[in-house]
């Protein structure tokens, strides 16, 4: 597993779980370490073998030692896993379309909640034209 796979598996952990409403600084972790990740020569499949080098990077503390420990041995995180169940399978796959992140997909299911519903909200983001996939 390459640097990049897992820094997408932290990111997906830190969308879903800005999602799930946890407070900005649990997220933000993730986000942080998948960027340092994403940015590092040395393989992270490596470095987990010698954990004091990865705690001696910025940001990344004994518990994301542990959580990067996981990702490298089963190819998955078990947060991940679990915030996957609770929200529909296709979640990650509308977060990457351009200008719709956590907080716009909060939106949308709040106002799916209050009635809009599925073809009000496509109608929108059609008449607002600004869906884009990212690059």
């Amino acid at each position: 597993m390459d640097n990049k796979q897992i820094a997408r598996i932290l990111r997906d952990t830190a969308q879903l779980l800005e999602i799930d409403g946890a407070i900005i600084g649990r997220y933000r972790s993730y986000e942080k370490a998948a960027e340092l990740i994403d940015s590092l020569p040395e393989s992270v499949e490596q470095l987990v073998k010698e954990p004091e080098k990865l705690e001696e990077l910025p940001g990344i503390g004994e518990r994301m030692v542990e959580h990067l420990q996981e990702i490298v041995k089963t190819g998955d995180y078990s947060l991940r896993k679990k915030l996957l169940k609770k929200y529909p399978p296709t979640i990650l796959d509308v977060l990457q379309l351009q200008s719709l992140g956590p907080k716009k997909v909060v939106a949308l299911q709040d106002s799916h909640r209050r009635g809009r519903g599925e073809a009000g909200e496509r109608a929108a983001a059609a008449r607002s034209a600004r869906v884009r996939r990212k690059k």
